[in-house]
């Protein structure tokens, strides 16, 4: 069995599989880092290149790169909790002085809360990185391994309208998160009777297998405003239940449920929820569960403009 394959070759989409599928990154990658290192010289490109950039590292891209970079790019950010662009940038004007740059074409990003028609939101996906070099939540397992058991365990799971009418927790074993708040508030609003909370903190894989149980996944906003548990959940066939934020715009034509307040949360909500999602299952779009949807995405604009347009 071939373990050794990197996340930019595994099916599902994942912070680091975005990353390593990019044309230019860090060779050795740090996520919240606040500069570059161990990125390869620029080479030449014949297509406009995509540059891949953490995204707390930007006032230091800004600075560094961008400052000397003469060709068009496309820059895509991520592997960090960061609201983009209210956390990276002193104020509009220097948020608009870079995005309006004539050499950047489009700019994909997590946790993406701005409209601007050169930046596109993209997803977290799953973390695969962590437990490929920690035994934070498991033994050390390649990439490649966590996606083999989450295939397995998806395709033996069953359909989310046969499972117990139910949300299925584990948020609540760290609450002190920069968007903590909201998961204190999931604890505080949503009725105890429709969550199972986990007990113990148990292994990811645990997780996953006891997940498959349950209609529903809680997944309040973490350290950031997308989270890895919502795209966990939707691989396993589980619905995602989120508090409305600026990120939604992702999770269009995938089965989230989105709530105004926690409290919204009823019996009488996740039945008709069932059923409602039921009737839309052959119309979701679980392509942009992929690695490659997103990644067509980024590529259509090196494919659409050439870099002879500036």
């Amino acid at each position: 069995m071939q373990t050794s394959r990197n996340e930019s070759t595994l099916e599902y989409v994942s912070s680091r599989g975005i990353l390593k599928s990019c044309d230019w990154f860090s060779l050795n990658p740090h996520s919240s880092i606040r500069f570059m290192i161990d990125y390869p010289p620029l080479p030449s490109f014949s297509t406009i290149p995509v540059l891949y950039v953490c995204s707390s590292s930007i006032p230091y891209f800004k600075e560094t790169v961008l400052s000397v970079l003469k060709i068009p790019f496309i820059l895509v950010g991520g592997d960090c909790d960061e609201t983009i662009p209210n956390d990276i940038f002193k104020n509009e004007a220097e948020f608009l002085q870079f995005v309006e740059n004539p050499f950047l074409i489009h700019w994909f990003s997590q946790n993406l809360v701005r409209n601007h028609p050169k930046m596109t939101k993209i997803p977290i996906g799953m973390d695969y990185h962590t437990m490929a070099s920690s035994t934070q939540w498991g033994p050390v397992t390649s990439p490649y391994e966590q996606e083999c058991l989450l295939k397995t365990l998806k395709n033996t799971a069953l359909p989310f309208w046969e499972r117990k009418l139910k949300c299925y927790a584990n948020f609540h074993f760290l609450m002190t998160t920069k968007h903590g708040y909201d998961r204190k508030d999931a604890v505080k609003m949503v009725d105890k009777s429709l969550v199972f909370y986990e007990p113990t903190h148990i292994p990811r894989e645990d997780t996953w297998k006891a997940q498959r149980e349950y209609a529903f996944v809680i997944c309040p906003h973490g350290g950031g405003y997308d989270c890895h548990r919502l795209w966990e959940a939707l691989i396993l066939g589980c619905i995602p239940v989120v508090k409305k934020s600026n990120i939604d715009e992702l999770y269009q034509d995938l089965p989230v449920l989105i709530v105004d307040q926690w409290e919204d949360i009823t019996e009488d909500l996740l039945k008709t929820t069932i059923v409602k999602f039921q009737e839309r299952k052959e119309s979701f779009r679980y392509e942009k569960l992929t690695l490659k949807y997103w990644m067509d995405k980024i590529r259509t604009f090196s494919v659409l403009r050439a870099p002879t347009g500036i």
